[in-house]
Parts: C-alpha cells; sequence; structure tokens
C-alpha cells in the first residue's frame, strides 16, 4: 500500500520538475548531460549530492522504490521540507478538493421472505464486519503515516555557528515529538567520512560535539535510520588550504597548499596528489583561504589571475568559479568554455542559475590566463572579466562580515594571484604565489 502511494507522489514530483524546466522537455527526453546539470544545481541549493544516474532513474522511471534520501533532496529543490512535507501537503490537498457524491437508486417494491430477510441480515452484518477491517487497515496504512508524517514536519532542529576555524565546536538544538524519540538519533559526519552517533533522551534539549578535520562535514538528524535533515558543518583551518572532491564518488581530501606550488609562480595541484578514484569525470578542486573578520562581505573588491587548461588537467567545458563567503551568505560567479554553468552569479539571496544568462558571447577561453573580478557596493555586486563588465545583480540580504575565499576548478585549474580591497583601494589581502607557502 505505502509502495503504491509513494509511486504516485513519484509521478507528481516528475510533473512537478516537468513543469519548472519545461523549456528541456518531457523527463523520459532528458540526456545525461541534462541530468549532470540538475546534480549541480540541488548540491548548490541543498548542500545535498544527488548523483546524475540516479537522477535518470528516478526521472525514467527505472527503479521501483528510490531512497528517501534522494525523493527528500529533490522535495527540497522545489522549496518543500523534505518529502515528508511534500506528501503532508499532497495528502491535505487531496482531502480539501474531495467531495463524495451522493447517489440514490429507486428500489422496486418487492415481497420480502424470511429467507430474504436472514440474507439481507448476513449482508449486513458482512458489510459491518468489513467497514471495520477496512477501517482498521485506513488507520495502520494511511492515518497513522499521516500522523508520523505530521510530527516528522513539527521537529525543530538547528545548529549554531556552523562554520568556523579548525577544530569547530557546535551547539545542536533540537524539539521532537515525544513519539518519535526513541527512533530518532544524531549523526555526526566528519569531512574525512569518520561518523559518530548520538541517541537523544529528552524532546527537547542542546547538545555539543567538535569536528576535528578541516573541510565540509555533516550533522544528519536520522529518524528509522533514515537522514530527515541534514545542516552542513564548514571546518575551516587559517590560511590558504586544497580541497578536492569528486561529487559522484562522495570522495572528498584536504591537502596542504603547498603541494600546489609551482616553480613559475603560481599554484596548479598535480593530478598525482589527487587519489586515483576522484580523478576521473567529476573532480573539482578548490584553493581555499580562510580568515575570521577578513572584509566587510558588503563592500569590497576582489580580483584573481586564473586558468583551467589541459596542462591544468583541466576536465571539458573548463569551469572556474570564484567565491567569497560569510558564515550566512556569498558573493561569486562561475564561468565556463560552453557559456553556461549551473549557478553563474550569486549575492546574499539572489542567484542566477542554469541557462538564464548565456555567457557565450564572452568567448571565455579558459586555457589562457584571464582575470576575474567582484566589486560589491551599496547592495549591488558587479562581476567582471579581464576588466570588463559582464553582469550586474541587486540584493538585500547583507552577508556581514566575510572570511573566506574560494577558487574552484573542474580540473586542477591554475591560479597566478588575488587580491581583496575595501573600496578606498586600501589593500586588505595579496597573495602572489611566488614562494612556497605552508
Amino acid at each position: 500500500m505505502d509502495e503504491i502511494r509513494d509511486r504516485r507522489y513519484i509521478k507528481e514530483i516528475i510533473s512537478e520538475y516537468a513543469a519548472r524546466f519545461d523549456a528541456w522537455g518531457p523527463p523520459e527526453s532528458w540526456d545525461l548531460d541534462q541530468f549532470k546539470t540538475l546534480e549541480n544545481m540541488i548540491l548548490e541549493a541543498t548542500d545535498i549530492t544527488v548523483n546524475a544516474n540516479t537522477l535518470k532513474r528516478f526521472f525514467q522511471q527505472r527503479t521501483g522504490n528510490p531512497q528517501l534520501a534522494t525523493r527528500d533532496a529533490l522535495c527540497r529543490f522545489l522549496g518543500y521540507t523534505g518529502y515528508t512535507d511534500f506528501v503532508t501537503k499532497r495528502i491535505r490537498v487531496e482531502e480539501t478538493a474531495h467531495i463524495p457524491a451522493e447517489t440514490s437508486e429507486e428500489q422496486p417494491p418487492a415481497t420480502v421472505t424470511s429467507a430474504a430477510k436472514s440474507n439481507r441480515i448476513y449482508r449486513y452484518l458482512l458489510g459491518a464486519l468489513l467497514l471495520i477491517v477496512a477501517g482498521y487497515l485506513l488507520y495502520i496504512l494511511k492515518l497513522k503515516d499521516i500522523y508520523t508524517n505530521y510530527l516528522l514536519s513539527a521537529i525543530e532542529f538547528s545548529v549554531s555557528d556552523p562554520k568556523g576555524a579548525n577544530p569547530v565546536t557546535i551547539t545542536v538544538s533540537y524539539n521532537i515529538p515525544s513519539p518519535l524519540l526513541k527512533d530518532i538519533k544524531l549523526v555526526y559526519e566528519e569531512a574525512n567520512g569518520d561518523t559518530s552517533e548520538k541517541r537523544l533522551t529528552r524532546e527537547t534539549g542542546n547538545v555539543n560535539a567538535t569536528y576535528i578535520y578541516e573541510g565540509d562535514g555533516y550533522c544528519h538528524l536520522q529518524y528509522n535510520g533514515h537522514t530527515i535533515k541534514t545542516i552542513t558543518i564548514e571546518n575551516r583551518k587559517p590560511g590558504w588550504s586544497v580541497y578536492t572532491r569528486n561529487e559522484r564518488k562522495g570522495i572528498f581530501r584536504t591537502l596542504p597548499i603547498s603541494q600546489a606550488y609551482h616553480k613559475e609562480g603560481y599554484v596548479s595541484l598535480p593530478l598525482d596528489s589527487v587519489v586515483a578514484e576522484a580523478r576521473p569525470g567529476h573532480l573539482f578542486v578548490s584553493y581555499v583561504y580562510y580568515k575570521e573578520g577578513l572584509v566587510d562581505g558588503d563592500n569590497f573588491m576582489l580580483e584573481a589571475r586564473v586558468r583551467n587548461s589541459a596542462k591544468d588537467f583541466a576536465i571539458p567545458r573548463s569551469d572556474v568559479m570564484m567565491y567569497i563567503l560569510s558564515d550566512t551568505g556569498r558573493h561569486g560567479f562561475a564561468l565556463n568554455e560552453a557559456g553556461y554553468a549551473y549557478i553563474k552569479f550569486i549575492s546574499g539571496e539572489k542567484s542566477i542559475k542554469g541557462d538564464d544568462y548565456n555567457l557565450s558571447k564572452f568567448n571565455f577561453d579558459a586555457s589562457t590566463w584571464h582575470i576575474m573580478g567582484v566589486k560589491v557596493e551599496k547592495g549591488t555586486s558587479t562581476f567582471f572579466l579581464d576588466g570588463q563588465k559582464i553582469y550586474q545583480i541587486a540584493y538585500t540580504k547583507p552577508i556581514g562580515t566575510a572570511n573566506e575565499l574560494i577558487l574552484r576548478f573542474k580540473g586542477c585549474g591554475a591560479v597566478d594571484y588575488i587580491k581583496l580591497h575595501k573600496l578606498d583601494g586600501q589593500l586588505v589581502y595579496e597573495q602572489n604565489f611566488d614562494e612556497i607557502i605552508q
């Protein structure tokens, strides 16, 4: 019964995506490149990776019962809090729209014999028994499920200060409805993949946890072994680091910046520094600088000279990305040789994604050096390529004090220098990579 219901809701999820991506055509016609684009869009919006092949099987109905984590991520991208929220709202709509039909039948007069009366009594008894059984099954198979979904949607789960200098100590705040408590647990996942668990013994409370490995860790809230909520924990080492990540294989490693130093005065990670199983297909390398209280994230000028060539082990399309982040938001943009990127521009709460803006007119050739720049002033972000303005976006939600710079590449990429100024021209930070940084 649950599986039949889930299949119906899966089709409704697919219908919502088909409407949102109407320009792509029906989902059964989408190719792997479109699913890769969708994979990256979901990752940027939810911090959850759903493999492109998994998405292909889901949208083209080649899997009988997709994992709850997949359904949860897809629903979060659509604006729901998760699959439970999606189902609950669907049920409410269905119950509101349902109006039972009234029917009446005229029965011709008939002579009622004793045997007929006896048969009618048996039919009434059988009907009553069936109603009792049906009511019980309705409770077990639907009402109980609806009630559980309602309780899951009422869960409160948050983390204070999910980003900071290594090691990071977080405080998890929660409020769990009592009927769910015995099946709820917290799972702490370090950046290196190590996990630990904690059972919750009270309905409401706070729990502290310390993350010791640099990189992105996670705090999962699980119910009956299924993850229902996830918060990313950003554990940063002050100074420069190199992050290598293969999204499809779930492989993440942090390396010292010294491994990327090149004798010609720039940084570019040698491919043999990346674990072999992470190299093909979907490798991203990020050069990351972290310093608390780095600059006012709503008033600055940032530029960097970058390249992503075959010499730098670029992966086709040669994506190049620049971001500056605070604990609450980011500014930045992405370029690639196709003119499209899964997220092009982002400032505060505003973003331009997917195929919304084509940059092919700039003839971006990632194999040569370019200067990417971002200027943020008075609630407006302006993005530059080699001194030429390519886009401008206004935002309303300030990001506060920035503390992290990221230059990310599909492949290993290369960074020649990076400069950060205040709007009055005062230099805040500069790195030329002309000597080994420890």
